[in-house]
């Protein structure tokens, strides 16, 4: 299979990757939006499909509303006994396991430890029977941010067993935000893969020991150079059952989250060397039959509510019903559309398209559908009944112990009236604009072109809503279809 870096486009933060027989299986952070920890699925290690959530909901209250910022941070995964494993801090709840015998179904939850600051957990399961865990630190929490932990699990891994000891500190070797560690033994030989220098500027470490608790030999495997990928890293090493070995890992690009892509790993002299020489390549070809999967970002909702999108919190059936085909979204009280639990979005698999929806109003005084791309700075279009209402909304982040300040002012409004309209979103270079279409109408723009802007560790997101800006709960709009087309260079 020949493939173009990046291999996917979405943002999917903080991968890690496993093989089980001739199938690789990878997750993703999703931070406030649920459900949570995407499960995607491929044969060539280059098409991806989701194939489901390893989280439903979080079983926190302040979940049930958006938690910017918060929620499943960069998870690890497994397969150990017949069973899927996924490991996940929550920074400020403690740490959870996610068990399944096919990943592509029900997942069970375990609260493993209460525990405030660990991020990044990942499990090793070794061939004695003892398990282990290595974790980082959120500065943000407990002001560590370049130590490596390791503690003894129960050979189940549903119990820690000690209070650890760390294994590496970054600030010996000139490493600032040492992260999202990934644990692995091969050939008698423990190795940690573990980013370091920051999302967008970072490189990839592979840290090798002969003892689990060290110490370890620190080895830079993966960096920028004079290639356009910056920070390259934190990701995952699989291999692919034919004596070839990969790394998939993130670069940051910013309002567009942070996409994925797949270097060779080179093993000959002992170190796992990444892409071509530690650099990043453009594209290669994986020697596997090509898969043919995709993510799609158009939905008719002819099947129900389609595994691309999450909401803004926890699922709330009260916030839709499937018409089959087509989506009714009940408006649920919001002050704003940052705070809407009920805006349904998906990730942007490509960076320029246009996005379509057609709505069917059932509004209450105070109802307004549309849709819009959400971020620290977003925007968005909605409907009335009556009128068009193009939006901007801010928000600022004080601390996590404060509600994010939000504010939202009108740009534009137009008349709009009928039993039906269209309102399209153009995503350019980095930019949305907006513009509608009453039902047997032509088009109309509405304000100008914006840019995009990143959340809470995420990338923008595109996604539609129908809320009650009153306080109260009102009608409903039925989306007939969302269309997305890749506008083409």
């Amino acid at each position: 299979m020949k493939y173009a870096n990046p291999i996917l486009r979405g943002d999917y933060s903080d991968p890690d990757v496993i093989r089980v027989g001739e199938d690789f299986y990878m997750i993703s952070s999703s931070f406030t939006y649920l459900p949570g920890i995407p499960v995607l699925h491929s044969r060539d290690l280059a098409s991806w499909e989701i194939i489901g959530y390893a989280v439903k909901r979080l079983p926190f209250a302040r979940y049930d509303a958006p938690a910017h910022g918060c929620g499943t941070w960069a998870p690890s995964l497994r397969y150990h006994n017949k069973t899927f494993y996924v490991y996940v801090c929550l920074p400020d709840e403690g740490l959870f396991a996610f068990t399944a015998a096919d990943p592509a179904g029900e997942w069970e939850c375990h609260f493993v430890k209460d525990v405030t600051g660990w991020i990044d957990p990942c499990p090793l399961f070794g061939e004695d029977g003892n398990a282990y865990l290595i974790h980082g630190f959120a500065a943000s929490r407990v002001g560590i941010k370049n130590i490596l932990y390791l503690h003894r699990m129960s050979p189940d891994g549903m119990k820690i067993l000690d209070n650890g000891r760390p294994v590496y500190d970054g600030v010996e070797h000139g490493d600032e935000t040492v992260e999202g560690p990934k644990l692995y033994k091969r050939n008698g030989l423990y190795w940690i893969f573990c980013p370091a220098g920051g999302v967008a500027t970072g490189y990839q470490l592979a840290l090798c020991a002969e003892n689990i608790y060290g110490p370890y030999t620190r080895h830079t495997v993966l960096c920028q150079g004079d290639t356009p990928v910056n920070g390259p890293h934190q990701g995952g090493w699989v291999t692919d059952g034919r004596g070839g070995d990969w790394f998939i890992h993130f670069q940051d690009a910013g309002a567009y989250g942070r996409i994925l892509h797949l270097q060779p790993v080179d093993w000959s002299g002992g170190v796992p060397v990444m892409g071509n020489g530690g650099y990043p390549v453009a594209g290669g070809d994986t020697g596997l039959a090509e898969y043919k999967a995709s993510i799609p970002m158009s939905d008719d909702f002819s099947g129900g509510l389609g595994l691309k999108w999450q909401w803004q919190a926890n699922p709330n059936q009260a916030w839709y019903s499937e018409l089959w085909p087509g989506l009714r979204l009940y408006a649920a009280p919001a002050d704003s559309l940052f705070e809407a639990g009920n805006f349904l979005s998906q990730l942007m698999q490509v960076f320029d398209f246009d996005m379509e929806i057609r709505l069917k109003p059932h509004f209450h005084p105070g109802d307004r559908a549309g849709l819009g791309m959400m971020g620290w700075q977003y925007h968005y279009l909605a409907w009335d009944g009556e009128k068009i209402i193009l939006t901007e909304g801010k928000a600022e982040r004080l601390s996590r112990f404060v509600p994010d300040s939000v504010k939202e002012i009108v740009l534009a409004e137009a008349e709009c009236r009928g039993s039906a309209a269209k309102l399209i979103m153009r995503v350019r270079h980095g930019k949305a604009a907006f513009a509608f279409a009453p039902e047997g109408g032509s088009e109309t723009p509405v304000g100008e072109e914006y840019p995009l802007s990143p959340g809470g560790w995420t990338g923008a997101r595109p996604g539609i809503f129908c809320m009650n800006m009153k306080g109260a709960w009102g009608g409903w709009a039925d989306v007939e279809y969302c269309r997305v087309r890749e506008a083409k260079a």
